[in-house]
């Protein structure tokens, strides 16, 4: 977890806007599991590719050369970072522009996550409507458990749920993980 730390600390010094979300942030709202990555959505223009490789230099982490870094960033994509000592892989993706993504950036939190560090986290309804989309692309049941975990170990905003359940045709996936 330290090495998780150092990696967003890296971003809050910068002013590089993030948000945890995936599995790390399932975890954080729901249940404990095991993970081996930290999935983080990043807020970046193409122009500040240089940082990303200057944040994460060759010595400790791999992080691919700025001119695919820039071609991510055009194409909202995403890419990998990989911390030598640990291995631990960091996907970073940035942000859409989805009505969607744009508002679930925007309801992001700052949360205490590990020793007393507080991290900016997406929301727990967000984490559930993605797992949702997740579920619905790749149809891992992993993706329903930790929707089941958020649901019964935090309170959530149903009708904000509902609201892009309906907009993003995640009504079957939405049955299948609330019962």
């Amino acid at each position: 977890m330290d090495v998780f730390r150092e990696i967003l600390e890296k971003f809050e010094n910068e002013n590089i806007p993030y948000m945890v979300v995936g599995s790390l942030s399932s975890i954080v709202y729901g249940e404990p599991r095991m993970t081996k990555d930290l999935d983080i959505v990043i807020d970046i223009q193409a122009q500040d590719a240089n940082k990303i490789e200057q944040l994460f230099p060759i010595e400790g982490f791999y992080c691919p050369p700025p001119e695919v870094l820039k071609s991510e960033i055009v194409s909202r994509g995403q890419f990998n970072l990989i911390h030598h000592e640990s291995g631990l892989k960091v996907d970073v993706m940035i942000r859409k522009r989805s009505p969607h993504a744009i508002l679930e950036f925007k309801r992001r939190q700052k949360i205490s996550f590990w020793k007393s560090f507080e991290a900016w986290l997406a929301k727990p309804e967000d984490i559930i409507i993605k797992k949702m989309e997740f579920y619905r692309e790749r149809g891992s049941e992993k993706h329903l458990s930790d929707i089941r975990g958020i649901l019964a170990n935090s309170e959530v905003d149903a009708e904000y749920i509902k609201s892009w359940v309906l907009q993003l045709g995640l009504q079957g996936e939405w049955q299948k993980a609330s019962n």
